[in-house]
C-alpha cells in the first residue's frame, strides 16, 4: 500500500472509530445504558442494518439516533468516495506512467537489453546505471517491475521467450542481449528470439548449469559466462594471488587507483590508422596501456610496440577514464 491509501485508510479508520464513539458515549449519557447495549445500538445505527432497537428511546435518544444515522452515513460516503479517488488517481498515475516508460522505450536504440532481475540481473542493472549505459529491463515478477518503475527505469513486464515482449523492449533497435534469467531452456529460446528479431545483435548468456554453455552457444550466444565458475576461479586467485586481484577490483571498479578496462575501435578516419603503437605514441600522448589488440577474429595479447594499428581495429585498453575518453576520441 502507497503512502497516499495508507493516509486514507487512517483517517478513514479514525473517523469511523470517532462516530462510533461519539455513539456510545451519547446513548450512556442519554439513555444510562450498559457499555455494550450503548456500542451495539451506535453499531446497528451506523451501519443501517436495520436491526430492531436494543432498548426504549426516549424522544431525546431518538433525536440522537436520527443525528447518528445521517452522521454515519455520511462518514461511509465520505470513506467510500476518499478510496475511490485515491484508487482512481492511482491507476490513472501508472496508466500514464506506463505510457511514458513505452514511448520512451521506442525512442530508443543501441540500448542493451537485460532479460531478468533477479540477483544477477539487479548486478548487471546496477553497473549499467553506475555507467550511465541505456537499458531495458524484462521481468516476470510484478513486484521488481514495480521497484524498477519506482526507480524511474525502463522496463518491459512479460515473459522474455515471447516475440511480443522482446519486441516492446526494442530488441530489433538493441546493440546487446543479456539473457540472465534463472533457467538454462528459458535463456535458449530467448536467445533465439533475439537473434531472429535481430541478426547481429551481440548476444551475452549466464550458464544456470554446468554443460549448458554449448547449448546457450548453438542457440546464438556471442559470449557465455558461469558465474559460478567465474566466482570459484576468483576466489582460489584471490587466495593464490591476492594482489593481481587487487589490482584487478582498482582496474575494474574505479576505487582509489581510478584506472578502467575499455574497448576502443579504430575508425577508418582515425588519425592512429596506419600507424604503429609506438609511432602513435598511445602511452605518451594518452597515459594508457594497450592490454590487447584485437583483429577481426584474432587477438594479440601484449602487443609490442611496432604493432600497427588498422582501421577496424579494437584496443583493449587499460587507463583512467578522462586518458580512455581522450583515445576514443582520437580513434573517431
Amino acid at each position: 500500500m502507497d503512502h497516499s491509501r495508507r493516509r486514507v485508510a487512517l483517517r478513514s479508520l479514525t473517523a469511523g472509530l470517532s462516530i462510533i464513539g461519539l455513539g456510545t458515549i451519547g446513548y450512556m449519557s442519554i439513555e444510562h445504558q450498559s457499555l455494550l447495549d450503548a456500542l451495539y445500538m451506535t453499531t446497528i445505527t451506523v451501519t443501517t442494518v436495520g436491526f430492531r432497537e436494543a432498548f426504549p428511546l426516549s424522544p431525546e435518544g431518538r433525536a440522537f439516533t436520527i443525528f447518528l444515522a445521517f452522521a454515519g452515513i455520511g462518514i461511509i460516503l465520505i470513506i467510500a468516495s476518499e478510496f475511490a479517488r485515491v484508487m482512481l488517481q492511482t491507476d490513472l498515475r501508472q496508466l500514464i506512467g506506463l505510457r511514458r516508460d513505452l514511448t520512451m522505450i521506442k525512442k530508443l536504440s543501441e540500448h542493451i537489453v537485460v532479460c531478468g532481475h533477479g540477483r544477477m540481473g539487479h548486478a548487471v542493472v546496477d553497473v549499467l546505471r553506475q555507467r550511465g549505459v541505456p537499458f531495458v529491463v524484462v521481468e516476470t515478477d510484478p513486484d521488481r517491475c514495480r521497484d524498477l518503475e519506482e526507480a524511474h527505469l525502463q522496463v518491459v513486464q512479460g515473459d522474455a521467450t515471447t516475440e511480443e515482449v522482446l519486441r516492446a523492449a526494442g530488441v530489433d533497435r538493441a546493440r546487446t542481449f543479456i539473457a540472465c534469467l534463472a533457467d538454462d531452456a528459458n535463456n535458449v529460446y530467448s536467445i533465439l528470439l533475439a537473434r531472429q528479431l535481430k541478426s547481429d545483435i551481440t548476444i551475452i548468456a549466464r550458464a544456470v548449469e554446468d554443460g549448458a554453455e554449448e547449448r546457450l552457444y548453438l542457440a546464438g550466444a556471442d559470449r557465455v559466462m558461469n558465474p559460478y565458475r567465474l566466482g570459484g576461479m576468483r576466489l582460489a586467485i584471490t587466495a593464490l594471488k591476492p594482489a593481481v586481484t587487487d589490482f584487478i577490483e582498482a582496474s575494474l571498479h574505479g576505487t582509489s587507483m581510478e584506472l578502467e578496462l575499455a574497448e576502443v575501435v579504430v575508425h577508418p578516419s582515425s588519425e592512429l590508422a596506419g600507424k604503429t603503437l609506438a609511432g602513435a605514441e598511445v602511452r605518451q600522448r594518452f597515459g594508457i596501456i594497450v592490454v590487447a589488440l584485437k583483429r577481426g577474429d584474432s587477438s594479440t595479447f601484449n602487443p609490442g610496440p611496432d604493432e600497427r594499428i588498422e582501421a577496424g581495429d579494437v584496443l583493449v585498453a587499460l587507463g583512467p577514464l578522462q586518458a580512455l575518453e581522450r583515445i576514443e576520441q582520437a580513434t573517431q
